[in-house]
């Protein structure tokens, strides 16, 4: 059985292990359908890629020093992944 996911098979056919900036761009344009934007607590709203195997650490965008990348509302993380990303239409989680 297969436990990774095609996600982090693409980062490790790219030579990435973690999903900057830079390799989101990639990825985006490789593969503009399920992004999304979730709020991370108190602390604000993070983007990620979905994938229909499994939650990883590895599909959520970070800053380079690994830290997750937080925008202050829900509207600025979809800005930022229309403007950045060229993702149109991004998923938001209300929860």
């Amino acid at each position: 059985m297969n436990t990774t996911d095609e996600i982090t098979e693409w980062l490790a056919r790219n030579g990435r292990k973690a999903l900057d900036l830079e390799t989101a761009k990639q990825l985006a344009a490789e593969s503009p359908q399920l992004w999304y934007v979730a709020s991370y607590g108190a602390k604000g709203y993070l983007v990620g890629k979905m994938t229909m195997q499994k939650f990883s650490q590895r599909h959520i965008l970070v800053d380079e020093t690994g830290q997750v990348v937080l925008f202050p509302t829900v509207e600025g993380a979809v800005a930022f992944l229309r403007t950045e990303l060229k993702v149109s239409n991004p998923h938001v989680f209300n929860f």
